[in-house]
């Protein structure tokens, strides 16, 4: 896993929140929103680069080099990441022409990928979303459990910056706190884009 010390003390909003998530117990964790940041080590994914479009073709992660991403974990079947797609929608609209892109990334409980594709089409339809949809992954829980410590539920939310590095990992989305997520969007959005080079 490549890990990126920036000047100073990283820090990057880690916010484990239960309350609005689909998870196996449905415990609430409000209070962690309080919790607004952790000083941790950010990072990049390594075995996360690809997932395979529901429209056809593949979203590759290096491609995005220069923007900032939110990468969007959720499922058709969860009710809390269909509350939030609305607010996604919002926010994508309100900042895509400022170097802003969101990628959805569907973890759907069947194996079938195809049915998967269909389920996140009809899912698109319905709540009319511009940006693009991918089937997620396992290998990108794999990452954010090894180093966000997440719980594994959706929606998850990971800001990465214009260099491709993950600065904000935000589980669950509770009512009146889209303006968190906004607001570290704007951040980034405000800092400039530096080649990192390398792999």
């Amino acid at each position: 896993m490549k890990r990126i010390r920036l000047v100073g003390t990283a820090i990057v909003a880690v916010l484990g929140l239960v309350v609005a998530g689909c998870d196996g117990d449905g415990a609430a964790e409000d209070d962690d929103w309080a919790k607004q940041t952790e000083t941790v080590l950010l990072f990049q994914f390594e075995k996360f680069q690809t997932a395979p479009r529901i429209d056809g073709g593949e979203v590759v992660l290096s491609s995005l080099a220069g923007k900032v991403v939110l990468l969007d974990l959720f499922g058709t079947w969860c009710p809390p990441c269909r509350r939030s797609a609305p607010v996604l929608v919002s926010l994508y609209e309100r900042y895509r022409d400022k170097g802003f892109e969101i990628i959805g990334l569907a973890y759907e409980q069947t194996p079938d990928v195809e049915q998967a594709k269909r389920a996140v089409e009809a899912f698109r339809r319905e709540f009319r979303i511009p940006y693009v949809l991918a089937v997620g992954p396992d290998v990108l829980w794999e990452e954010l459990r090894e180093n966000a410590h997440v719980k594994g539920n959706v929606p998850t939310f990971v800001l990465l910056d214009r260099q491709g590095v993950v600065r904000g990992v935000f589980e669950g989305l509770p009512p009146g706190r889209e303006a968190v997520l906004a607001d570290r969007t704007e951040r980034l959005l405000a800092e400039p884009y530096v080649s990192l080079g390398g792999p």
